[in-house]
């Protein structure tokens, strides 16, 4: 799908109720039974007896009201911190009689909904809330329902029993349960659950959140919100729903996943597990689903990132069973309904967030798209053939105010945060991930190529104005090493490195960190490509200005000796390759101790080399013991030990010929 062209709008809303009427403002009436009203959904509400007070003369209404979602899933873990925020901020002392309105903001799918459940429902248990609403406001439509729903409990006399002739207007619906409040004794909790588009007028489907909130101070309302700068709106501080603990999510994943054990290994797997889907309450709940659905998964849990990797997109779009957790939304669906909100909103900053999906998710900065010369903005320089600015914005200049209001557009629909530590913006990993797999291959060809000019540009503007080196280097080096890594086309690799080599050469220096950095990442390219005399000779030079610059020790020197070492193996120079081999394994035995994964993986090449030069004997001795710190430090599964494995069986087969011939 062309991130120019918004997606088509989801295909369910957070009801279960098949259809909500969309064609005027009016609602049939519900039909009272035993004392309570009851709804198509699964809402069951109580009446108590009235009262003898003037304003009584409508029943009081002592209980829940909510068309579907009435309690968390049975599988949500709680999380502490951010219920004890919301009840801080809603039990505060209130300076006047007006409502009190929090507002529970976040990146869709981070668990805003259940997290508020969680809450209504500990405080309806504690008696602390006289009654509790739960209104559906992610459309107009099911928010109108429920007022009209609403408004029949609160005034019975209005919807005699049976009938469904009558019908409520939304207006007379909206202003009766206002004016219900006016006067009623003891507290009372309102939610707005999903209240997304409450901020821009003219977008399609509007909600003045405002018009359908009680003015009383009897009232607490909490509004749940993809929309950051729905917090502008009360004088709360608001409270921001992001990632779970990892602790949390480990145990999410276990109460979905039915794994048949759960020991310290397993855990450690689940932890990997829930730390690559960036501990998203949502992506969590339908991973861990489809672990349980899956026996081969459930019986080997190490499975399912192998099968994740290959297939992340459509594993994350599985649908989640509404009957078992309740959630009707996939994770995918939801981050599309924001995307198309910010493309109605502002195209620009749509297309901006797709480029993003190129960038390092946590190394996104301002200025890297606005690097200032001394003269002033810099020009673009086409190194690509494919200019960011003129993708993001084809008929107007980019200027840096515009950027800045494209990533609060961004921000507003929580697809970015604010990171005050970072004094930059993040973006969840999923989301990032999600931004990149949705778009057609042409496209990331594209956007690829303009993620790497606007990197370039960053670059020639830290040449330009000597601050900028030492601010911006390091985020632009982050940058790097995610595009390039993600670049799948060996030779384009390479030609992006060539550049970067020649620019960092050119602006920086030959001997600045960053530009060896650059032509030891080049020279592995090269020797992946079989240019190894090429990528030798680039090797030497590298080692040899680590060694000026850091001394023999430094773990970036002896890291260029080990590179070096493996190119002179693969070009059949085996005694130099093991000469130099022995040296990066004292050293790491030195600096780390035996059982470091950096010594080990030292002897390991140092015994492939020596089984390479027909030390048959002495490579297995060493293998042998390779293979067991191996399983030991890293684990069976390991891509080092199965390497371990794979080359003792080459030794051991290559003594075979060897001793037939002694016998």
């Amino acid at each position: 799908m062309s991130p120019q062209n918004p997606p088509a709008q989801p295909e369910s809303g957070r009801s279960s109720e098949g259809r909500i009427h969309q064609g005027g403002s009016c609602f049939r009436d519900t039909y009272v039974r035993d004392k309570a009203y009851v709804f198509q959904g699964n809402s069951v509400v109580h009446i108590s007896a009235p009262s003898s007070s003037p304003v009584a003369t409508r029943p009081d209404f002592d209980g829940h009201f909510a068309y579907a979602a009435s309690e968390p899933v049975k599988a949500f873990v709680p999380r502490s911190s951010l219920h004890d925020k919301i009840h801080t901020q809603l039990t505060r002392v209130a300076t006047d009689n007006s409502t009190k309105t929090l507002v529970v903001w976040g990146l869709g799918g981070s668990g805003k909904t259940q997290l508020v459940l969680d809450y209504t429902q500990k405080r309806r248990e504690e008696k602390y809330y006289k009654s509790t609403i739960w209104i559906e406001a992610d459309r107009k439509e099911s928010l109108e329902r429920d007022f009209v729903r609403l408004y029949q409990i609160l005034f019975p006399e209005h919807t005699p029993a049976g009938s469904n002739s009558e019908m409520t207007s939304v207006e007379h619906a909206v202003t009766g349960v206002k004016s219900w409040f006016a006067g009623r004794q003891g507290r009372r909790l309102m939610v707005f659950d999903g209240a997304d588009t409450i901020e821009d007028a003219n977008a399609d489907g509007y909600i003045d959140i405002k018009h359908f909130i009680p003015s009383t101070a009897s009232l607490d309302v909490i509004i749940t919100t993809r929309n950051s700068r729905a917090k502008d709106m009360t004088r709360l501080e608001g409270v921001e729903v992001g990632k779970m603990e990892a602790g949390q999510a480990v145990e999410l994943f276990r109460n979905y996943a039915h794994l048949p054990h759960f020991d310290a290994t397993v855990r450690d797997e689940v932890m990997h597990i829930v730390k690559k889907l960036g501990c998203l309450a949502l992506a969590v709940t339908l991973a861990a689903t489809y672990v349980g659905l899956t026996p081969r998964l459930r019986s080997n849990i190490k499975a399912y990132l192998p099968e994740y990797q290959q297939r992340r997109q459509e594993l994350l779009q599985h649908k989640p069973e509404s009957l078992v957790h309740q959630y009707n939304k996939s994770v995918l669906t939801t981050w599309e309904t924001s995307y198309a909100a910010v493309s109605n909103q502002c195209i620009e900053a749509s297309i901006l967030m797709t480029i993003l999906s190129f960038l390092s998710s946590d190394e996104i900065y301002v200025e890297l798209f606005c690097p200032e010369t001394e003269n002033g903005v810099l020009e673009q320089i086409g190194e690509t053939g494919v200019s960011w600015k003129r993708l993001v914005s084809p008929k107007q200049p980019v200027t840096k105010y515009k950027i800045e209001d494209w990533f609060k557009e961004l921000e507003r629909y929580s697809l970015i945060q604010w990171n005050d530590k970072k004094q930059g913006y993040v973006m969840h990993k999923l989301v990032h991930a999600w931004g990149y797999e949705r778009l057609t291959t042409k496209e990331k060809g594209k956007y690829s190529q303009a993620a790497f000019g606007l990197i370039m540009e960053t670059i020639e503007g830290c040449g330009r104005v000597t601050d900028n080196k030492f601010r911006l280097m390091p985020r632009v080096i982050a940058n790097l090493t995610i595009m390039i890594r993600e670049q799948g086309n060996i030779d384009k690799k390479a030609d992006m490195q060539k550049v970067v080599l020649e620019k960092f050469s050119r602006i920086l220096g030959e001997n600045d960190s960053h530009t060896i950095w650059a032509m030891s990442n080049l020279a592995k390219t090269l020797r992946q490509q079989r240019y190894l005399e090429e990528a030798a000779e680039m090797q030497k030079k590298v080692l040899e200005k680590q060694k000026q610059k850091l001394g023999e020790d430094h773990p970036c020197t002896i890291g260029a000796m080990n590179n070096l070492a493996n190119t002179l193996r693969q070009q059949g120079y085996l005694e130099a390759a093991a000469e130099m081999q022995q040296k990066v394994l004292e050293k790491q035995t030195q600096k780390w101790g035996e059982n470091h994964p950096c010594t080990i993986r030292a002897a390991h090449n140092l015994a492939a080399t020596l089984s390479d030069q027909g030390y048959l004997d002495k490579a297995v001795e060493m293998q042998i013991k390779v293979q067991e710190k191996c399983r030991q430090v890293l684990g069976d599964d390991h891509l080092t030990t199965i390497e371990a494995r794979k080359n003792l069986n080459i030794t051991l087969n290559r003594q075979k010929p060897n001793k037939k011939q002694c016998s």
